[in-house]
């Protein structure tokens, strides 16, 4: 089992060597990182700009009436436009850096069934956290809640498909794999990670425990994607955790409401420490172990063999 751990990051990961294919693995690491990190944030901000559109419809269309658009229905939108990171990497990595999509971890072998898998282990992970939170009293159940706002939460699901690929894309299919093809599978991953935990720096009720947690889902995601030289998995996982967080236990999502959720799970005062207080339970205690744990498992499994 040890040689598995081993075998993570030496020999360098199939995803990884693809990725020396492309001309960025030839320059020097400081301007391999420097570029990896500027397309990188630069890309996440093109959604504020591919929300401006929308913005303008909902002047001209409700601007006339007074009334407010939904609420919902601007986090929707917001979840949808971050398939731009996804487009402009993708473009990125084939046209400047040169390099195969497979590089990135799109590849169509077991692609269907990592993800399908990735959506239950996402479930199970989460619920994992709840379970820890409630055996020690620091949550507890508030009932059903959704009344009849299924559409919206369709819509909210199918839009986090798209949110949670789109941070995959951004730290582990481009960042971990642009810088980790010259600094190596141990740097990208370490890179990537704290990236990862940065992009979230101005979310309300971040502290020193949240930005670990944020980072321990880092490693995890890049080990995973590191073992199966696919993305997929971390995709659905990434996705799936978030929903369920916020739209079926109705927990707040990295500091973050987004709206309908089928149940509501109350925190309760005094036990921050495990529940994550105002952060959401991805600030908590009960959240470092899951991670952790499932980090520990990913590293013992032996990592697939990937095909040319």
């Amino acid at each position: 089992m040890l040689a598995n751990i081993k075998k993570t990051f030496s020999p360098m990961p199939a995803i990884l060597a693809q990725a020396q294919e492309g001309k960025q693995a030839k320059w020097n690491i400081i301007l391999n990182g420097l570029a990896a990190f500027g397309v990188g944030i630069g890309s996440v901000y093109t959604e504020a700009v591919a929300m401006i559109p929308y913005f303008i419809a909902v002047g001209m269309i409700y601007g006339a009436t007074g009334k407010a658009v939904s609420p919902d229905t601007t986090l929707i939108a917001q979840l949808f436009v971050t398939f731009m990171p996804i487009v402009i990497l993708t473009l990125y990595v084939k046209f400047a850096e040169k390099r195969s999509v497979r590089s990135m971890g799109f590849v169509k072998e077991h692609a269907v069934t990592d993800y399908l898998l990735g959506m239950v282990i996402a479930f199970a992970m989460f619920s994992a956290c709840v379970g820890i939170c409630a055996a020690g009293g620091a949550m507890s159940f508030g009932g059903y809640v959704l009344g009849g706002r299924y559409l919206t939460l369709a819509l909210m699901f199918l839009g986090f498909l798209v949110q949670g690929a789109s941070e995959e894309t951004v730290c582990r299919g481009f960042m971990m794999t642009s810088f980790g093809s010259k600094g190596g599978a141990l740097a990208g991953m370490l890179f990537n990670s704290l990236v990862f935990g940065l992009l979230h720096l101005f979310n309300s009720g971040l502290n020193v425990l949240p930005m670990i947690n944020l980072i321990l889902f880092g490693v995890f995601m890049s080990v995973l994607v590191l073992k199966l030289n696919s993305i997929w998995m971390a995709c659905a996982i990434h996705s799936v955790w978030n929903f369920v967080q916020g739209n079926f236990y109705g927990i707040l999502v990295s500091g973050n409401d987004f709206g309908p959720s089928v149940f509501r799970f109350e925190s309760t005062e005094g036990m921050e420490l495990l529940n994550g207080g105002s952060f959401g339970m991805e600030g908590g205690i009960a959240t470092s172990v899951v991670l952790t744990v499932s980090i520990i498992i990913v590293l013992l499994l032996k990592p697939r063999e990937a095909k040319n």
